[in-house]
């Protein structure tokens, strides 16, 4: 019986707990559900007064004061607002390419994929960003399509083109490079649909080098509005006193990083054997310019001291070099040194193959050891001199940059990889202004 009434006494302590808490709860939940409609009040109120200030109680703009609110202010205001949210947005082109802004035309998708020399009727596999790409060419067009057959998923790197078609070697299904379309299954009868084609792709060539852009057409609008002139194109290509040579090199580290490397001015005296480690730093630098011609494309002057083992130095007698540096996103530089009336001009673009590996595309101008031969007032009895000299200084300027590559990878290839940090450094100098300036826009 004792037991009995301990218990039931037991079980009236609990339920009594029980219903105290349950009491707490409820008290709880109205105090919450006050406090959420004086918020709401709160907000309501503020929204009247600033039609912007949504997430604020108050707003402490001078535009707004006495609810004299004008329209124009506050459609200003709001773009404003909408212009940084813009900014500080990530832009994930690389993971999915897409037309919007910043990139409502295609400029930041172009990449560069090699040079004109390198591709013909033959298929040539790209990677980009570890997604594969065939491309290939006619008389006329390029074409790019997914190295990714729609039925079995093979590779087209050992099919056979025509024109503007491409046969899977697997099974001999033909598609139409210009769309993606699946035209043709051997002695077999088909409906069109849209699942037997492949992503296909805009590819351009412009001066010499041939880009990719990894944004899929959808339909021929869509290729229209994908614009190539937004692509740069260096004004020496277009100076018939300048000579050129081609190379390209493989980096063990991400484009970003390759390309910081070419606008870093400080580790020329440290890194090149025709560096200044005695003066490595500039003895002038200007501001940083915005250059119209085509978008997110911006260029600094520093004047330098040329090293004592330099070609400018030891040949032309130059001690004193203007070097122009230049960016255009997502990954092309300008390093153009000018010493008297005689420039060379280093251009590169990279290619992000993967996260840490990048093709460097490089083209090495000069205007000395050069003669036109097109220009018909160098047919004389002087022309095989220049022809030998216009050859002799490809040699020069391919192994002096070949050298030089050589030199920037032993350097990029070991910058760490483990830790986004330590791979930008911990602190900067007033002569990384340029690099950073390209990390900021680049991100």
């Amino acid at each position: 019986m004792k037991i009995l009434l301990i218990l039931l006494f037991i079980n009236g302590v609990c339920g009594f707990q029980l219903n105290m808490k349950f009491l707490n709860l409820k008290k709880l939940d109205k105090n919450i559900n006050n406090e959420l409609e004086k918020y709401e009040l709160n907000t309501q109120n503020s929204i009247k007064s600033c039609g912007s200030c949504i997430f604020n109680n108050t707003c402490n703009s001078k535009k707004f004061e006495n609810n004299e609110i004008q329209e124009d202010n506050i459609e200003n205001y709001n773009n404003k607002t909408i212009e940084k949210q813009n900014k500080k947005k990530f832009y994930r082109f690389a993971s999915k390419p897409r037309l919007e802004y910043p990139n409502n035309k295609g400029q930041l998708t172009w990449y560069p994929i090699g040079f004109s020399r390198d591709y013909n009727n033959k298929p040539k596999q790209v990677t980009i960003r570890d997604t594969r790409y065939i491309v290939w060419k006619d008389k006329l067009n390029y074409y790019g399509i997914r190295d990714c057959c729609s039925h079995q998923g093979s590779s087209f790197i050992l099919g056979d083109t025509n024109k503007n078609t491409i046969s899977c070697p697997y099974h001999g299904y033909i598609f139409d490079g210009s769309n993606g379309e699946l035209l043709e299954i051997p002695k077999l009868p088909h409906i069109y649909s849209h699942n037997h084609n492949i992503n296909c792709f805009k590819v351009v060539e412009r001066g010499d080098v041939v880009y990719l852009n990894t944004i899929p057409i959808m339909n021929e609008k869509m290729k229209s509005e994908i614009d190539e002139s937004c692509i740069f194109i260096e004004p020496e290509y277009f100076d018939p006193g300048q000579r050129v040579v081609y190379l390209n090199e493989d980096f063990e580290n991400y484009a970003k990083l390759v390309s910081v490397n070419s606008l870093d001015i400080c580790h020329i005296g440290f890194v090149h054997s025709f560096g200044n480690n005695k003066n490595p730093n500039p003895q002038h630098i200007s501001k940083i310019e915005k250059i119209e011609d085509v978008d997110n494309h911006y260029k600094i002057i520093y004047k330098y001291i040329a090293g004592e083992n330099s070609l400018v130095n030891k040949i032309y007698k130059y001690n004193i070099i203007n070097v122009e540096n230049e960016y255009v996103l997502p990954h092309s530089t300008v390093a153009r040194v000018k010493f008297g009336n005689l420039t060379s001009t280093i251009i590169t673009h990279a290619l992000p193959i993967s996260k840490f590996k990048t093709k460097l595309f490089v083209k090495a101008y000069r205007n000395y050891w050069s003669y036109d031969l097109n220009n018909s007032s160098n047919y004389n009895i002087l022309y095989p001199f220049m022809y030998l000299i216009n050859n002799i200084g490809d040699i020069i300027t391919e192994n002096t940059m070949f050298a030089t590559l050589k030199e920037d990878k032993s350097i990029v290839d070991n910058i760490d990889k483990t830790d986004y940090v330590s791979m930008h450094g911990n602190f900067s100098i007033i002569y990384d202004i340029f690099s950073n300036h390209y990390k900021k826009n680049t991100h």
